[in-house]
């Protein structure tokens, strides 16, 4: 009887690992919050490739310093009425900044909800709008003021993509780069 108990015993032990033998061990599943490795990003260095540097970007660095700082450079050379305009825009940048924060930390319930690639999907068209609203603050800065501003605020601008650096991750670059 206790053969016949041992011999049933490693039998479904036997017939239970069998299958497992031929099958190879499941695959943890990947690491959806992984940081990339260094050689999984592109790093961009403004004083070499500034033209890699998209405009929303440079204009947002620019719009957020200006916040930081709470005051315009006066080799800017603006009149009073355009400093009042730039800091109107600033203004209306950081409040869209926050707006836009809010709408993609509105997406957090859906994590472990709903598949990654849908939480991701609307995480970047939420990116593209922000980023949108502040070249259309850019845009009506330049209209708000004369010419010679307009092209003094632009340089200004390009002169800090010398002193930008940035890593971005390779299978993020065509996002990073929307929308100009």
């Amino acid at each position: 009887m206790v053969r016949w108990f041992a011999l049933a015993l490693a039998a479904c032990v036997v017939s239970n690992v069998t299958p497992l033998v031929g099958q190879s061990p499941p695959k943890p599943p990947p690491d959806l919050f992984r940081i990339p490795g260094p050689s999984e990003r592109l790093e961009i260095d403004g004083s070499k490739n500034p033209e890699l540097i998209p405009e929303w970007y440079v204009w947002e660095t620019f719009f957020r310093h200006l916040h930081k700082a709470g005051t315009v450079p006066s080799a800017l050379n603006l009149t009073a009425s355009e400093t009042r305009a730039l800091q109107m825009e600033v203004e209306q940048y950081d409040k869209s900044n926050q707006e836009c924060q809010k709408q993609i930390d509105s997406l957090r319930p859906l994590l472990g909800v709903a598949p990654i690639s849908e939480v991701n999907q609307k995480q970047r068209a939420i990116q593209l709008e922000c980023r949108r609203r502040s070249l259309d603050i850019r845009d009506r800065l330049l209209a708000a003021v004369r010419p010679e501003a307009s092209v003094a605020l632009t340089t200004w601008v390009e002169n800090l993509k010398s002193r930008i650096e940035i890593s971005v991750p390779k299978r993020e670059l065509d996002h990073f780069r929307q929308p100009q």
